[in-house]
């Protein structure tokens, strides 16, 4: 029995042994193949960044050389939103998976697409420092931050994935309002239909949608802290953006029904 007893403990323990050493090897065989990834995300974010950055020049000394420079930047950042749009999709299954899977393992589809905007994002970032945007700067600090943990730790893809899916959808119409506006038809029927598409977008996407894929991620344990950060600033950054918002809406939505011309921001 006393026999028996020893055998079947040892048995335990080296069970015990075997799993604690595999757990530890993929442990280490993950790290490694995250290391890889991440690795590799950065060494094509730099060509990319630069992408951006020759596309603007081109854009800005070339084939709209007679426009101004926020013209040629809204043409840059239009290409990239609808980039990001597709490849954003590309990563859901389905429109639920917005608030699903949060703080799991990043996906081949989940890298590519941080990795470009996060290359985007670079060099929109010192577009924006180089012109004095304070709020774009500061939105971009959260945004650069949480994508880079993203790419770096091989995590949080879902969540990161999603909010950029949530910040891009409304970008067309944002930047297509500046552009007409430098096309001298701020006043026309087409502007105030895209003002009015831009603010349902902002206000259901990043203030309906957004605090609930927020909250899972601030609330995740697996999450590093600058994504949860991340997150908090993009939100709080929305909410003052959303203010201005509604009442571009309230005025355009006057200037519809009652035919009268308003002051637009």
């Amino acid at each position: 029995l006393r026999t028996y007893i020893y055998t079947g403990d040892s048995g335990l323990a080296h069970d015990a042994r075997k799993t604690t050493v595999m757990a530890k090897k993929t442990l280490t065989q993950f790290d490694y193949e995250t290391l890889v990834a991440a690795a590799g995300a950065m060494q094509n974010m730099l060509p990319q960044t630069l992408a951006w950055t020759l596309l603007y020049v081109l854009l800005r000394f070339g084939v709209f050389r007679k426009r101004t420079a926020d013209f040629s930047n809204r043409i840059v950042s239009l290409i990239h939103a609808f980039v990001a749009i597709y490849m954003c999709v590309r990563c859901l299954p389905h429109w639920g998976a917005l608030l699903e899977n949060v703080g799991g393992v990043n996906t081949r589809e989940h890298l590519e697409c941080m990795t470009l905007s996060l290359s985007y994002f670079m060099y929109d970032f010192i577009y924006c420092v180089l012109n004095n945007e304070v709020e774009n700067v500061v939105h971009h600090v959260f945004t650069v931050g949480g994508l880079t943990s993203g790419v770096m730790t091989g995590t949080s893809g879902p969540e990161l994935v999603g909010c950029l899916f949530l910040m891009e959808v409304s970008n067309p119409s944002l930047h297509a309002r500046f552009l007409l506006r430098e096309l001298g038809m701020k006043e026309s029927v087409l502007a105030t239909v895209n003002d009015l598409v831009f603010a349902i977008l902002f206000l259901v996407c990043r203030l309906v949608i957004g605090p609930p894929l927020v909250w899972r991620t601030v609330t995740c344990e697996t999450n590093a802290y600058i994504v949860k950060a991340g997150g908090l600033g993009i939100l709080i950054v929305s909410l003052m953006w959303g203010w201005r918002i509604v009442m571009m809406m309230v005025r355009t939505s006057r200037a519809l029904l009652f035919g009268k011309k308003t002051k637009k921001a």
